[in-house]
């Protein structure tokens, strides 16, 4: 007997045959929530659950049918094996968090010595030593002249001078935030559950969260310094899935400061010319996500950015990655039949352009774990103000492994580099750029190895580039355009080496005549700089970053020179709030 298909049943495998999987899930969706109106009143939460459980499992079924016949793997089970993929990593980086907290720190301690949570000496030590006992710090600070890239005027002639302007800060830089509407904070209230193991997206609302608080936090706008222009792009990206995310975080963001301007008027008067105005990008999309919020923000706001590549068209011309641009465009325009070897090393700007001249880049990594574990793996030793003379306890210089890489190809530049430098057969080089990689090797192969590669890949900025630091690894940045963390205070000559795109092929030759030892002396002196806390503490990266801030407002180069404050009214309480703030970072 020959069964025949109801009309029903025809209908259904002949959607099924001739729609995407993509819509099929959104219609699945509809007719849960059709369903719940009809029904949600008279079942229980349990069965609430179990129909979405079903709904989700029965379009997971009729997507991998879809992509068993038509040869092609469908979005969903794509991003399935992603979500997989990423949900499995983030249990494994959660477990080795845990973990952390229960290793114990081979950190010798002395008078004065003054230590964090990870056994590093604070920032405040530092400074007391040096006033008390003429003591040093030694930091590879960064000349105030040096104009090569707009930074001018931002860095600090001696350490006492560093010290002097970071214990004095929240004098300086008050911000007021304006507040986020009830659907906006709800938004990203859920956003904030979906699951991420990417450390450096985690930036983005440490800074914006603890710019809130004390000590730089006011309530009140007349006495404001800094203007917070509280969007965050990551999460705008992680609420508008699966739509396309940049279109979504540039339309946040527009929406955001259109509101502000009509629901605080007189707030957003106070910020005028727009110099005072601060907005945080951790996400790739970096300055892009103010593109259609005037001139106002655009090109005057300080974007605190992770993706901070200055390189422009023009820096492009004449250039292996600028014939590469202008190959991957005719390619992709198909105006012209281009070999596909000929994009290889192309350059992902500029519409998200960084300018020195007003932005500052972010300390681009977020882990409360792995500045622990590497000293407790005696990756790093801490530095000491008390130590007597003659004692050094040294442990990190036993690094069998030259050379060393994890991470992924993605990125023609990538490809390039790698392939070349696999092709020197050197059995001390240790480059891996496929698959995912549990934290325990992670942290093995920094800690055992002397030089670490950040090559730009889809955009120049990684969380590598500071993890590596952690772990004393000198990092050799390829990445042309890439304004480095804090590179407007520190010399990163002294600590790194940089070397142009063009000329990734002479490595060899730059690392057999480097002073390791050194370089990783000064990379000891710096991290302090370059490490977060859950309670920012004085002078670590958050408030090296507030630092950064408060500079560039002040310098006001896009608004025509330095400027008085931002209140029209001008800053007033500001000596009582400052007083209260110093005594609550000094306890």
């Amino acid at each position: 007997m020959v069964y025949k298909l109801s009309h029903a049943e025809r209908k259904f495998l002949k959607y099924v045959r001739s729609t995407d999987p993509l819509t099929q899930l959104r219609d699945c969706w509809e007719w849960h929530k059709d369903w719940y109106t009809k029904n949600g009143a008279q079942i229980g939460v349990f069965q609430w659950i179990h129909q979405g459980v079903c709904c989700f499992f029965f379009y997971f079924i009729i997507a991998a049918t879809w992509s068993g016949v038509t040869g092609r793997e469908s979005k969903v089970v794509t991003g399935s094996k992603v979500f997989v993929n990423t949900a499995s990593a983030k249990v494994q980086w959660d477990a080795a968090a845990v973990a952390s907290q229960y290793r114990s720190l081979p950190v010798d301690s002395f008078e004065g010595d003054d230590r964090d949570e990870y056994g590093h000496l604070t920032f405040a030590a530092h400074c007391e030593a040096l006033e008390t006992h003429g003591r040093d710090p030694e930091w590879p600070l960064r000349s105030p002249h040096d104009d090569t890239d707009g930074t001018a005027g931002l860095g600090f002639e001696t350490a006492a001078d560093l010290c002097a302007s970071m214990a004095s800060l929240p004098e300086r830089l008050r911000v007021y935030t304006f507040p986020l509407s009830k659907t906006e904070a709800a938004r990203y209230s859920l956003a904030k559950l979906a699951p991420t193991f990417n450390r450096g997206y985690d930036v983005e609302g440490h800074i914006v969260d603890n710019m809130q608080e004390p000590p730089f936090a006011t309530s009140d706008p007349k006495e404001a310094t800094a203007f917070l222009i509280p969007v965050r792009p990551y999460l705008d990206r992680v609420a508008a899935y699966p739509e396309q995310g940049r279109d979504a975080m540039v339309a946040a963001a527009e929406r955001l400061v259109r509101r502000i301007q009509i629901e605080q008027p007189e707030a957003w008067e106070f910020s005028e010319p727009g110099c005072q105005r601060v907005m945080v990008s951790s996400h790739d999309a970096g300055t892009l996500v103010a593109k259609n919020t005037g001139d106002a923000v655009k090109n005057k706001a300080v974007v605190i950015a992770s993706n901070a590549d200055s390189t422009s068209l023009e820096d492009l011309e004449g250039t292996p990655a600028g014939e590469a641009n202008k190959a991957r465009d005719l390619y992709y325009s198909n105006s012209s039949a281009v070999d596909e070897d000929e994009m290889l090393g192309w350059h992902p700007c500029c519409e998200s352009r960084f300018e020195p001249s007003k932005d500052v880049s972010a300390v681009c990594s977020l882990s409360y774990h792995l500045p622990r574990d590497a000293v407790a793996m005696r990756a790093v030793v801490p530095l000491s103000v008390g130590a007597p003379e003659g004692y050094e306890r040294r442990t990190e210089d036993h690094r069998p492994i030259t050379v060393s890489f994890r991470g992924n190809s993605r990125g023609s530049l990538r490809a390039k580099v790698f392939d070349e430098y696999r092709k020197l057969g050197r059995e001390d080089w240790d480059l891996e750029a496929e698959g995912q990689v549990t934290p325990g090797a992670y942290m093995d192969l920094m800690a055992n190895s002397k030089f670490c590669l950040h090559v730009r890949g889809t955009r120049v900025q990684s969380p590598r580039l500071i993890e590596v630091m952690m772990f004393g690894c000198v990092p050799v940045i390829i990445a042309d355009g890439y304004d480095l963390p804090l590179s407007w205070l520190l010399d990163w000559d002294k600590f790194s080496i940089r070397l142009p795109e063009a000329e990734y092929a002479r490595l060899p030759e730059v690392i057999a005549n480097a002073d390791w030892r050194a370089m990783h002396d000064n990379l000891r002196r710096v991290l302090g700089f370059f490490v977060y806390h859950k309670k920012p503490i004085l002078g670590d990266a958050f408030w090296a970053t507030m630092l950064g801030v408060e500079r560039q407002i002040k310098r006001g180069r896009q608004c025509g020179g330095p400027q008085p404050g931002a209140g029209k009214k001008g800053v007033t309480k500001v000596t009582k709030a400052a007083g209260e703030a110093w005594r609550w970072v000094t306890g």
